[in-house]
């Protein structure tokens, strides 16, 4: 009743007090004039009847634009189109309920607001609900960057433990088959075990190479440190070298073939990440083949784009893998006994996403996958 009456002085609605009653009336008027927070007092439609001045920072509207609006009609059309109005509405019009809501302060910027309604017992229809709202923005913002920061920490150490998983199991196989052809040596140092020795000790140098170039690539991407040395790249010369040597070193039983269709040209581009790109799925074409069949690698001219296809027959893809193909450290579920890191296809993505095009590929098991990738002859940063 107290507060009733000192918004009822402020309206000029009681012409005269006791002197104690007008001191204090003077402290509530002082609160109202000052307070930070938005105080309203609404009718039982929960039109706005009083409003403090701090409207004007609270929405970016003097208080006497407040008088006959509802509160609801200064929610951000962005906020609205994102939720039933309806059912919205009702929070406004429920006393005892806390809610927040997006505005555009005045007509420019947006603002997150929190407001609680308390109904009046006065028995008055013009003043029958008290609104408190503020500007919790600041608060908003403030939990979204924590949130992201402990998502971005949550990815962190999910990495760190698949690099450690990774590197305590692919990374002993190679080293262990090294320990084991130089035993061998040891007890018999023929020129045929030597040969032999050194080749598979080769292979596994290269595979360990490989592994380490992936995990330092994956921690460029991973820290922002990936950037472009733009050039003319000649993608057909690039898949020329990676067939007719490393595919053919690693996998001589698979054959590999390369065709040409239309007035191909060369690509704006960085030219080692465009080669780890297809060296990157020819070699796993190759890996995940059946023996004695065939990769076959196409490239075709596509209006402002080039496309490279590279299909193999081999083990492909399991439906229930396919949309975590390209996720860190994942591997399907049928090569468990094929080595590698699953970390590969993840740089590929982000390799050609950073030349702003676009990579898909279909896949059936045990008939095998095709790999489409689509790269901007301009590419323009």
């Amino acid at each position: 009743m107290l507060l009733l009456r000192t918004f009822v002085f402020l309206f000029n609605l009681a012409p005269c007090y006791s002197l104690n009653m007008l001191k204090t009336d003077r402290v509530y008027q002082l609160i109202a004039q000052n307070t930070t927070d938005l105080v309203c007092i609404h009718d039982k439609e929960n039109t706005i009847r009083f409003a403090t001045p701090s409207s004007k920072n609270i929405l970016g509207f003097s208080s006497d634009d407040m008088i006959g609006k509802k509160l609801t009609d200064f929610l951000a059309p962005e906020f609205v189109n994102e939720m039933d109005f309806t059912t919205l509405k009702r929070f406004f019009d429920h006393p005892g309920a806390r809610i927040r809501y997006q505005i555009r302060h005045g007509e420019n910027r947006l603002r997150w607001l929190e407001s609680t309604f308390n109904k009046i017992e006065d028995g008055s229809e013009d003043f029958s609900i008290l609104s408190n709202t503020r500007d919790i923005t600041e608060s908003v913002h403030l939990t979204d960057d924590l949130m992201t920061a402990l998502s971005s920490e949550q990815q962190l150490s999910r990495f760190k433990s698949n690099l450690y998983s990774v590197a305590s199991h692919e990374f002993k196989t190679p080293l262990a088959v090294m320990m084991a052809n130089i035993e061998m040596l040891r007890i018999k140092k023929s020129e045929k075990v030597l040969a032999l020795a050194l080749d598979t000790m080769e292979e596994e140098i290269d595979r360990l190479n490989s592994m380490i170039a992936d995990m330092l690539e994956l921690k460029k991407l991973t820290m922002g440190k990936t950037t472009l040395k733009l050039e003319k790249v000649d993608v057909v010369a690039i898949l020329e070298d990676i067939v007719h040597n490393d595919c053919k070193k690693a996998y001589p039983k698979i054959t590999t073939s390369l065709k040409v269709v239309g007035d191909v040209e060369e690509i704006t581009g960085d030219f080692s990440l465009v080669r780890y790109i297809f060296s990157n799925l020819l070699i796993n074409a190759c890996k995940f083949s059946n023996k004695n069949t065939d990769v076959n690698v196409s490239v075709h001219h596509e209006g402002s784009k080039l496309r490279v296809e590279i299909e193999d027959k081999g083990i492909g893809i399991p439906l229930e893998d396919q949309d975590s193909i390209f996720n860190s450290f994942y591997r399907a579920t049928n090569v468990s006994n094929i080595q590698g890191t699953g970390v590969g296809l993840s740089i590929v993505k982000e390799f050609v996403v950073l030349h702003k095009g676009e990579i898909k590929f279909l896949s059936q098991p045990e008939e095998g996958s095709t790999f489409f990738v689509h790269l901007p002859y301009n590419l323009v940063i």
